[in-house]
């Protein structure tokens, strides 16, 4: 019995050992199975800095600071930032896990869009030390297997391309990854224009070019121009986008905005702080400027009236349309 059993165990561990074997060539052949689990390790909050450089540049836009105070600072200027878009890149980069490796060398990056000259770089800090510092490269689209929606689409598979500094191979990682990322200030910069509770505003002062200003007063549950009621749906239809705006265009070139701001608005109510809105418009490039007391170093600006049209509405908007008056 001890002869057999002695054996058995070595024909187990001879099979053992060819089984190992067979799996390591295969792993070896393949290329992309053996490979980290992780691109990186890093403590989300912990991070205070983030800097991206574009593609084939030196100098890159940083966002720095901690909790909910994040700056941007490119170009050599420095502005308030967005903290949940800048949490939104802290969270894209932790849950950035490697699924596969796409190239094992520098022969592959050109293909993926992943070499020094057609990648953009990113390099994450906390504190004085890097935790992170990759390339972003190419995007890659395919179709599911799933069907899903009305009408049975397939649903899209979206990828994007890593190379982490000090490492030759390119890995792929779920998502949008690459696009999460942009060189533009605007993109992580405070957007918002006014904020407020619409319940709250009693009084709305106009003031613009010529003799076209007036005033919307509050009485009650209804609202009043030139002493008459205002058009419920109407001011209802005005406050509703004015009470949580936000634009992404923003004009940095203060040299470029117009020195006068003619066009005014001032929206006051009970248990809130007053708010001013100024716009103006540039006849010569067809550009609407607005900004507002609640974002003093933001100027928006738009080649068309979309924004400035929010806020800036003549007083014939506001009336009764014909057939209510003559109810």
């Amino acid at each position: 019995m001890k002869k057999i059993s002695n054996k058995t165990l070595l024909i187990a561990f001879v099979v053992l050992a060819i089984v190992v074997a067979a799996v390591f060539l295969y792993d070896s052949n393949k290329g992309d199975r053996t490979f980290k689990s992780e691109l990186f390790r890093i403590d989300s909050a912990r991070v205070s800095s983030i800097t991206i450089y574009p593609k084939g540049k030196t100098e890159g836009l940083v966002l720095s600071g901690t909790g909910k105070n994040w700056t941007v600072k490119a170009g050599g200027k420095t502005y308030q930032a967005d903290t949940a878009a800048v949490q939104q890149v802290i969270g894209a980069i932790v849950r950035a896990l490697p699924e596969r490796v796409a190239a094992t060398d520098p022969s592959g990056w050109k293909e993926l869009e992943i070499d020094d000259s057609a990648s953009m770089r990113v390099v994450v800090a906390e504190g004085n030390e890097t935790v992170a510092d990759f390339r972003l490269g190419k995007v890659s689209f395919s179709q599911g297997n799933q069907m899903q929606g009305y009408g049975g689409r397939q649903n899209m598979i979206v990828k994007s391309h890593i190379r982490v500094t000090g490492d030759d191979k390119v890995y792929v990682v779920d998502g949008f990854l690459s696009f999460m990322f942009s060189d533009q200030p605007s993109r992580y910069r405070n957007k918002l224009v006014t904020q407020f509770d619409r319940n709250l505003v009693s009084r709305l002062t106009f003031v613009f070019p010529g003799d076209s200003s007036f005033i919307l007063a509050k009485t009650g549950n209804q609202w009043m121009i030139d002493g008459k009621p205002a058009d419920s749906a109407k001011m209802v239809s005005y406050l509703n986008p004015i009470s949580q705006s936000s634009n992404m265009e923003m004009a940095d070139d203060k040299l470029s905005v117009p020195g006068i701001f003619p066009y005014q608005l001032t929206i006051e109510g009970d248990n809130m702080s007053s708010i001013r809105v100024e716009g103006a418009i540039d006849l010569a490039s067809g550009k609407h400027y607005v900004r507002s007391s609640m974002n003093l170093e933001s100027i928006f600006v738009s080649a068309n009236t979309s924004l400035f049209g929010q806020f800036f509405k003549g007083k014939a908007f506001f009336y009764p349309s014909p057939a209510k008056a003559g109810k």
